[in-house]
C-alpha cells in the first residue's frame, strides 16, 4: 500500500508526538516508505510547512525530491473532481487551501490518504471527501499498524 501524507501528520509528529531527537525510529520508518516510493505528497506540503527551520521540517525539505510529486495533468483533473465533491457537500470552496491537492494526488495515483482530520459535525473534512470519491483515508496510527511499525525504547 502507498500513501499520500497530509501536512497535519508531519506537524503532529514533529511538534507533538514523535520529535526526531526523541523518536528517531519513526523518521527512519518514514524514510523506508519514501525510499520505496510508497510515501508521497503534493507540492502543497512545502507551502503549508511555511519554510520554518525546525529540525523535523528540515527533514521534510531534505527529502523534497523523493517525497513531493510535481503537479501533472492527472492531478489537475483529479482536483476538479475533488472540488466538485466539496461543492456537493455545500462546502465553501473559495476558502479551500491545501486539502484538495492531497486528496487529488491520492485519487490520481491510487494512494491512501493519511490524515489526522476526522469528521466533525458541520465541517467538511478530508475523510468525508475521500469517502465520497472512493479514496481510502486512514490515521497515522492505522498506517503504523498496517506497516507493522514498532517504536521501541533502546
Amino acid at each position: 500500500m502507498s500513501y499520500c501524507i497530509d501536512t497535519n501528520i508531519f506537524i503532529d509528529a514533529g511538534e507533538r508526538y514523535y520529535p526526531p531527537d526523541i523518536v528517531p525510529g519513526f523518521w527512519k520508518n518514514l524514510d523506508g516508505l519514501i525510499d520505496a516510493g510508497r510515501f508521497k505528497a503534493p507540492e502543497m506540503l512545502i507551502e503549508e510547512l511555511e519554510r520554518k527551520d525546525d529540525a523535523w521540517r528540515q527533514w521534510v525539505y531534505d527529502r523534497k525530491e523523493t517525497l513531493i510529486v510535481p503537479m501533472d495533468m492527472p492531478q489537475v483533473e483529479a482536483v476538479k473532481r475533488v472540488m466538485a465533491a466539496y461543492e456537493a457537500q455545500s462546502s465553501d470552496v473559495i476558502r479551500m487551501t491545501g486539502d484538495p491537492f492531497f486528496i487529488a494526488l491520492a485519487l490520481a495515483q491510487g494512494l491512501t490518504v493519511v490524515t489526522s482530520e476526522s469528521e466533525r459535525k458541520g465541517k467538511v473534512k478530508i475523510p468525508k471527501i475521500c469517502a465520497a470519491l472512493g479514496v481510502p483515508s486512514i490515521s497515522l496510527l492505522e498506517m503504523m499498524r498496517r506497516e507493522n511499525w514498532r517504536l521501541v525504547a533502546t
